[in-house]
């Protein structure tokens, strides 16, 4: 399943996402934590995700990582 990354100009400063780091070491958001950063550093999905980043590499992953924009 493709996955949309959300635009890294359109990022929010100080915000929790979930998403993967591809190749490149670029964090790729997915989505928006509601929980702002409380519970699990990573999600599951129930499917394999192909993400792509900016720089063009795709990452197949199920796990998405948690992390904070500066």
């Amino acid at each position: 399943m493709n996955a949309v990354a959300i635009p890294s100009h359109e990022l929010k400063p100080n915000t929790w996402y979930y998403g993967v780091r591809c190749a490149c070491e670029r964090l790729v958001a997915l989505g928006e934590d509601s929980f702002a950063g409380r519970g699990d550093d990573h999600h599951i999905s129930a499917v394999t995700l192909a993400v792509q980043c900016e720089c063009g590499t795709v990452t197949s992953t199920k796990v998405l990582q948690k992390f904070k924009t500066p």
